[in-house]
């Protein structure tokens, strides 16, 4: 019974910290150390990850079709007012491979902070300050405004973001607002940019099929994490729209400063 309460709370923090800028990757490594769960498999990261890109989708499923939609036609029907939505699709595009090729290059070291607790505790600091101030921006510039330039900045501000510590959308945000865009547009964009950063963080793990092993006594408890993890992450997204919208992301910023400075003196000791 410890153990499946060990899995549920998995679950809960992957599906809370995948969304909200505090990092859901040093989140699983800090509790899983305090629990001395040594669960570290690649199928238990999948199903995490799965789960998490399912409730994404969901919850951004209507944007999702109109740019889809809109791309598509604009690419073989030629329907020029259809542009904006393939302008932004292709911006999503140029967002994500900087963090694509920063990846593949520091693919080891990126492992290697990611096993080290003070580094994450130190990384966890360094997001928490990243959030205080790049948040406090005040941004005008709406959805037509946004160009490629844009798009290639807030991709490079992602590229912090694969480090256990730094968080996905915490970076990406910032990026946005370092661009003095409106914080629900920017908000719009980092939720846009979750797909392809999920769905590929997700598919390169299940290039390791061969390494994915299930075990009887570990299918329960997987089950477990994987419908709350889908569950969290949905209603995440709604709690961190709302925290946008009365601009208070700095919230995320203290705790994440907190939480940090305790993981590294806990690190050191």
């Amino acid at each position: 019974m410890i153990e499946i309460l060990k899995y549920i709370l998995l679950g809960l923090i992957q599906g809370i910290a995948e969304v909200l800028p505090i990092s859901s990757s040093a989140h699983l490594i800090i509790a899983q150390d305090i629990m001395n769960i040594s669960d570290d498999s690649l199928t238990f990261e999948v199903i995490l990850h799965l789960a998490s890109l399912i409730a994404i989708l969901f919850f951004l499923g209507k944007k999702l079709w109109r740019l889809i939609r809109g791309f598509c036609l604009f690419v073989f029907k030629k329907e020029k007012e259809y542009q904006k939505e393939f302008k932004y699709c292709l911006m999503l595009v140029v967002s994500t491979i900087p963090t694509v090729i920063f990846t593949l290059i520091f693919k080891d070291v990126i492992t290697e902070f990611g096993s080290t607790l003070w580094i994450v505790g130190l990384l966890l600091m360094i997001n928490g300050i990243m959030l205080m101030f790049l948040t406090r921006i005040k941004g005008t510039r709406q959805e037509n405004d946004l160009n490629y330039k844009d798009a290639l900045v807030i991709g490079c501000f992602q590229c912090f973001g694969v480090f256990s510590g730094i968080s996905r959308s915490g970076s990406c945000l910032s990026g946005a607002f370092s661009r003095k865009i409106d914080k629900e547009v920017a908000a719009d964009y980092a939720f846009l940019m979750f797909v392809p950063a999920v769905l590929g963080a997700t598919v390169l793990e299940f290039t390791n099929f061969k390494e994915m092993v299930f075990v009887n006594s570990t299918i329960i408890p997987y089950a477990i994490s994987f419908v709350i993890a889908g569950v969290t992450t949905y209603f995440s997204f709604k709690v961190l729209l709302t925290v946008i919208r009365k601009g208070k992301l700095s919230w995320f910023g203290y705790y994440c400063l907190a939480i940090g400075l305790s993981v590294l003196i806990y690190g050191l000791v």
